[in-house]
């Protein structure tokens, strides 16, 4: 009989567990994949910057540029070896002055630069 009632015991606590992991891991993985947005806006303010020959960063003249995270967390104009976010976000986040909609996992990042603001947007490039 005791033995039955350790068996319960553990039983209920392995119960409480799994989806307490599942759910850290899941924030463990947005988190990841916020910090490699960032990193990509980062990135994309820097080739702004650089590139003066598509946009005036000054007067805000130029066409709209947009760039796509990289697998290897670059920033590229080129939709190949995209990023695929890893976390399932519910909610929307504020990324680097960007409210950024909530994302499922396996969705892309595209950045897009006009009149001097980056727009992030999270989901599937067509």
């Amino acid at each position: 009989m005791e033995m039955l009632i350790v068996v319960a015991i553990i039983a209920i606590l392995v119960a409480i567990a799994i989806p307490t992991f599942a759910s850290s891991l899941n924030k463990a993985r947005v988190a990841v994949d916020e910090a490699n947005i960032r990193s990509g806006y980062a990135e994309v303010m820097t080739e702004v910057l650089m590139n003066g020959d598509n946009y005036n960063v000054e007067t805000g003249d130029g066409n709209e540029l947009t760039y796509y995270l990289k697998a290897d967390g670059s920033v590229a104009t080129d939709k190949t070896e995209l990023y695929a976010t890893t976390g399932e976000n519910k909610s929307a986040v504020k990324i680097a002055g960007s409210e950024v909609a909530a994302w499922k996992t396996k969705q892309n990042v595209t950045y897009t630069y006009k009149d001097g603001k980056v727009t992030i947007t999270v989901g599937a490039v067509a």
